[in-house]
């Protein structure tokens, strides 16, 4: 057995992992209450975005032609 320390950057390879624990492929273990509380905290932030819009010229006809 071999004890690996990974870092998940997207639920798509938390899932991924998911689906391995369930065929008994690998094993979540958890070791210490760091790795639970950065989950538990986790940060989000926004940034605003502004875009100048005043020599755009809408079409109607050419938005509706699909």
């Amino acid at each position: 057995m071999k004890t690996v320390t990974i870092d998940i950057l997207n639920d798509h390879a938390f899932n991924l992992l998911k689906d391995l624990e369930k065929l008994k492929v690998i094993r979540f273990k958890k070791d210490s209450t760091k790795s639970t509380n950065q989950t538990l905290t986790k940060k989000v932030s926004f940034q605003a975005l502004n875009i100048d819009t005043t020599s755009f010229k809408f079409d109607r006809a050419e938005a509706n032609e699909r």
